[in-house]
């Protein structure tokens, strides 16, 4: 019981970091670290948690943004999308190993920042060309901001490696 309660603390302070992190980069276009946070729930607690705090942190960003409420679809396809992020770092804490941080994690770094901001405009992208048509130009003209969101996602998480590489220490040993 003790372990469940910590996980479901943990979750929502990360839920709420994202929910910080995206209102704090609200005027620098698709430049969020919410990514890497959502990232790192994954890689410290797992899937599950990973997917929460991207599923809760994005819902509150969607829904109590400055620029209004999104779209039912819309809020679909970025909780999809965000939900990715959870998985990858779930994933890339089998290849990473935090204890010693090598060029190689670096390059796994880059690839699963990569990754997380691809899939994520991938659902975005395609249901937001669809939602407000034209289809191909809106579709076209959105990956230039994808492209801002990619770049920056592939800078932003070999940056914030030290404070994954601290919380999962402090994971460690407990």
């Amino acid at each position: 019981m003790k372990f469940r309660l910590q996980i479901i603390t943990r979750v929502a302070v990360f839920a709420a970091l994202v929910f910080i992190f995206s209102y704090g980069s609200v005027f620098l276009a698709n430049v969020n670290a919410s990514f890497f946070i959502v990232f790192a729930a994954g890689f410290l607690w797992g899937v599950g948690p990973g997917i929460g705090v991207g599923l809760i942190g994005f819902f509150l960003w969607s829904m109590f943004n400055p620029f209004g409420p999104v779209v039912f679809p819309l809020l679909l396809s970025q909780l999809i999308g965000i939900s990715i992020s959870g998985i990858l770092g779930a994933l890339f804490a089998k290849i990473i190993n935090p204890g010693k941080y090598t060029a190689r994690d670096g390059v796994w770094l880059v690839l699963a920042g990569f990754l997380s901001g691809l899939t994520y405009h991938i659902f975005v992208d395609i249901v937001d060309a669809w939602l407000y048509q034209p289809f191909w130009p809106r579709l076209i003209g959105g990956m230039v901001f994808s492209l801002i969101t990619i770049v920056s996602n592939c800078i932003i998480f070999p940056l914030f490696y030290p404070a994954l590489a601290f919380l999962h220490a402090r994971e460690m040993k407990r």
